[in-house]
């Protein structure tokens, strides 16, 4: 059977094994949901989706030597683009997949309600065979759901045990433990993204900015850092949605916030303001710093040929910088000032350009 059934496999064990074979099976059970807890305290405390899944992975190698770990999730910002973790051993490697989306695979292990499935049974019952022959080149055992109330979110491809051989009933428990709380773990991080997130473009939304940059600013208070705020806006825009329509604007806005997230580091902030109006946070950044930062982005979107309905279409943006100083700067609402203030001289001053405010 492609499936393993848990009841079957146990009554055969217990009815078949000595007492001493089956209080060893007992006890490791027990060391293993001593380490689940442990692990489940680590997963569960998180928001941030790649850190759950490298906890996961963590606790696959640590247990089974595992030589990879695949990890697919959906993409929140391109439907067309699952979001692919792949690991050998610890360290997490690029993985090119031909898939376009996960929707019908995740479909089928939603229909088939298993807590895993063989590959060997997957490549037999699913019918796209393209996907299948992707998943081959991975060379998986077992394929995991993540699986919570609200259906199938995601799956993990698991190899074969190094040492050869079938994982184990308690292999398949531990196993699909430590993704149950997983698929909990990343359903709430992906709540709570949607919560911080403006819905068109994906970037946080102004309430976000605002805590961040309080946090950020309390942060630079204690430790003595700095910090830097830009803010920016498109220029001439109601022009441009006059004269092109709202649903073009809004095309614009979209590939402005993707050319912004590009842009950054990682632990940059970056959000939606309101409405064609973004902000980035630069946690250890000068002003000096910044206005490359800024430079970058603006030459990028002066420079960049966005999609119209009959030909590229060109816009510019006017930005403002401005750096935290402790000395005159104690809240985030006189921050968001001092940058306002330079992006409107911008604006009075030719538009299409930087002002770092002194």
């Amino acid at each position: 059977m492609a499936q393993y059934n848990f009841t079957n496999i146990m009554h055969s064990a217990m009815s078949s094994e000595p007492e001493e074979l089956h209080q060893m099976h007992l006890e490791l059970g027990n060391q293993d949901l001593k380490e689940i807890i442990e692990i489940a305290s680590q997963i569960t405390a998180q928001l941030d989706v790649d850190n759950i899944i490298k906890n996961v992975v963590l606790s696959f190698v640590a247990k089974f030597q595992a030589a990879s770990v695949t990890c697919i999730l959906p993409n929140e910002l391109d439907e067309t683009l699952p979001n692919l973790y792949h690991f050998k051993g610890l360290k997490q490697e690029k993985l090119d997949l031909e898939i376009s989306s996960i929707e019908a695979v995740l479909s089928f292990l939603g229909e088939n309600e298993y807590n895993q499935i063989t590959f060997a049974y997957f490549k037999e019952n699913f019918k796209d065979e393209k996907i299948v022959r992707q998943f081959e080149n991975l060379h998986p055992d077992i394929i995991v759901p993540l699986r919570t109330d609200k259906g199938v979110g995601g799956l993990i491809l698991l190899p074969p045990k190094q040492e050869g051989g079938s994982y184990s009933l308690l292999d398949i428990q531990y196993v699909t433990q430590i993704v149950r709380f997983a698929s909990i773990a990343i359903e709430n991080a992906n709540l709570y993204w949607q919560a911080t997130t403006d819905r068109m473009t994906k970037l946080f939304s102004h309430h976000s900015f605002q805590q961040n940059l309080e946090e950020e600013i309390a942060r630079a208070h204690r430790y003595g850092t700095t910090l830097s705020l830009i803010m920016f806006d498109i220029d001439h825009f109601k022009k441009f949605n006059d004269t092109y329509g709202h649903l073009q604007g809004d095309v614009i806005i979209k590939e402005i916030a993707n050319i912004l997230r590009g842009s950054v580091r990682t632990i940059d902030f970056t959000a939606r303001y309101g409405g064609e109006e973004f902000a980035v946070i630069l946690p250890e950044v000068n002003s000096e710093g910044a206005a490359v930062v800024a430079e970058r982005i603006r030459k990028t979107i002066e420079q960049y040929s966005f999609r119209g309905e009959e030909e590229p279409l060109f816009v510019t943006v006017s930005m403002g910088v401005a750096e935290f100083k402790p000395a005159r700067i104690r809240s985030a609402s006189q921050l968001i000032a001092e940058a306002d203030k330079a992006l409107y001289h911008s604006k009075e001053t030719g538009r299409n350009r930087i002002t770092v405010q002194g």
